[in-house]
């Protein structure tokens, strides 16, 4: 059914769709609600919650016109897989749902890696 559609319309909505909670999670830095405390009391320093939000909002904005889209890919597989462990660890009750969550985010964004971001890019549009 989807070689019916066309093909590049459906890769630019799949990767909007696909980094949009990235993209939507990143605004906190720029409205300042960020939950800093909550990353404290894991362990984390303030600046790594910055880094994590700046990753959030720029690369998903990134992927989403496709610029550098691998790049920006493997950038929110690291942040995610950090997610993963230091929020949502398996081995914590209540955690596992969560966990699986982030590590099937980390297989679609490993397929984006591994793609590309599709016709409908700037990626594509610089190649020309």
């Amino acid at each position: 059914m989807l070689e019916n559609l066309h093909n590049q319309y459906v890769m630019a909505i799949g990767r909007v769709l696909l980094v949009l909670i990235y993209f939507l999670g990143g605004f906190a830095l720029l409205t300042g609600d960020m939950p800093v405390e909550y990353a404290a009391s894991k362990g984390l320093p303030a600046v790594a919650v910055w880094v994590g939000f700046a990753i959030k909002l720029f690369a998903g904005l990134a992927v989403i016109i496709g610029f550098q889209t691998r790049i920006a890919a493997c950038l929110l597989i690291l942040f995610t897989l950090g997610t993963a462990f230091i929020f949502h660890p398996f081995w914590v009750e209540g955690e596992w749902n969560s966990f699986w969550k982030e590590i099937s985010m980390i297989g679609g964004l490993l397929l984006l890696a591994a793609v590309g971001p599709g016709p409908l890019s700037i990626d594509e549009r610089n190649k020309r």
